[in-house]
């Protein structure tokens, strides 16, 4: 038979009505026993159980059903099911499975519902982190296949030492990888799954069997006086000749980043409304990946306030006469040519060709941050001030991460040799 479509008829008009409605409406009014569809519903689901079983169901002699199910403590990996009838067979193996499937979750099958729970309470960029842990350090592994309940501490031990050091770890890597570990099992423990989360009593000697992180050389992690000063120039040289041919206020926004310390995200999302006289408040971040803006700044520190030397007022007002000069919108992100954010990759670009054109060793846009601290720590402003300024909460975070000397190798022996003298 032939179907012709009639393509000048009408498209149907969608139901009113919910699903639900429609239900109730079908039973209130008997045109549908819900009892008929709850047995039909059952049976659909035991026979699909039964489908999958991988065991041969028979009758003995003695005229009682059998049948085999998997069990991990029996040596042959199996155990007989034993029932009067055929029926009681059935019901008892879907009654298995049922029992089976939930206290035989792997983590491998338990990870994506964790990271689900876990996206409504992280940043999605934290959740990548976790996907790359995951990729590196637990795909393909046996103990991600075995079920959570069966994990020991011993073979957990076992597990994380070996990836220790096969992969050197850090105590950087070492958090990231154990965080699935750690809080992949807690919310086992919270579904019931397990009892008690095994990893919890598993010992790591860090000083022993981690990787000391050794702090990179502090002329790869700042830039020198000198250094800052070759970026300043080129900057205002692309700027002033208009070199950037899309985002032209570019230029600008690095010489802002080295002096208020602000992150590429950050310095991306503020906006004329941030500024208060010579106080900046930073409140928001550009996601780059996403292409989006969060009402928020990265870490927990929170909004904070910089303070806006002369310099960094002097480019705030430079931006907005440019915009106003090229019918540019003028009242919202500062460094932008248009409606939406600046472009955080065009910033970051930035740096590096900047840094090719003065003839130093590319450094990231984060190394400007890092420089604007160590600067502030070499003029001895006060570390509780520092940690406001640039939104950390703990200073060891500040010293330990961002405190490097900027001083060539002549300057740091003439200090040394007037401190000892």
């Amino acid at each position: 038979m032939n179907l012709q479509v009639n393509n000048n008829q009408p498209p149907a008009t969608p139901l009113p009505f919910t699903s639900e409605e429609v239900l109730s409406y079908l039973s209130e009014n008997g045109m549908i026993n819900m009892n008929d569809v709850s047995e039909s519903m059952q049976e659909a689901k035991r026979n699909s159980i039964l489908n999958k079983h991988p065991y041969r169901i028979f009758q003995g002699k003695d005229g009682r059903w059998r049948t085999y199910v998997k069990d991990e403590t029996n040596s042959y990996g199996r155990k007989m099911l034993v029932k009067p009838s055929k029926t009681e067979l059935e019901i008892s193996l879907c009654d298995y499975y049922e029992s089976y499937s939930h206290t035989n979750v792997t983590l491998e099958e338990l990870y994506p519902e964790w990271i689900e729970h876990k996206s409504l309470r992280v940043a999605r960029s934290t959740i990548g982190m976790y996907h790359c842990s995951w990729k590196r350090y637990y795909v393909g592994e046996e103990i991600i296949k075995r079920p959570i309940r069966t994990l020991t501490k011993l073979d957990l031990d076992d597990f994380i030492h070996r990836k220790i050091h096969e992969f050197e770890m850090d105590a950087h890597k070492y958090a990231n990888f154990m965080t699935i570990l750690n809080q992949g099992l807690d919310y086992a423990v919270d579904k019931e799954l397990i009892e008690k989360n095994p990893v919890r009593d598993v010992k790591v000697d860090r000083r022993r069997v981690l990787k000391p992180e050794i702090k990179k050389p502090d002329q790869t992690q700042v830039y020198s006086p000198k250094e800052q000063e070759a970026i300043f120039n080129i900057a205002w040289d692309y700027f002033n000749n208009k070199k950037h041919k899309v985002h032209q206020l570019v230029p600008l926004a690095v010489m802002f980043m080295f002096l208020t310390g602000l992150r590429v995200g950050e310095a991306c999302a503020i906006r004329y409304e941030d500024v208060k006289g010579t106080i900046l408040t930073v409140s928001r971040f550009y996601r780059g990946r996403y292409k989006e803006i969060v009402d928020h700044t990265k870490g927990t520190f929170g909004d904070r306030n910089v303070i806006l030397i002369p310099k960094a007022v002097e480019l705030i007002e430079t931006a907005r006469a440019f915009q106003i000069e090229n019918n540019l919108p003028s009242d919202g992100y500062i460094f932008s040519m248009n409606e939406g954010p600046v472009d955080g990759e065009a910033l970051k670009k930035a740096f590096g060709k900047y840094c090719d054109q003065a003839g130093i060793p590319t450094k990231s846009s984060h190394k400007a941050r890092k420089t604007y601290i160590s600067t502030l720590i070499d003029s001895h402003v006060n570390i509780n001030t520092i940690c406001q300024q640039v939104g950390h909460r703990d200073p060891r975070t500040t010293y330990r991460s961002y405190c490097y000397d900027r001083s060539t190798s002549d300057e740091i022996y003439g200090a040394i040799c007037d401190a000892l003298s």
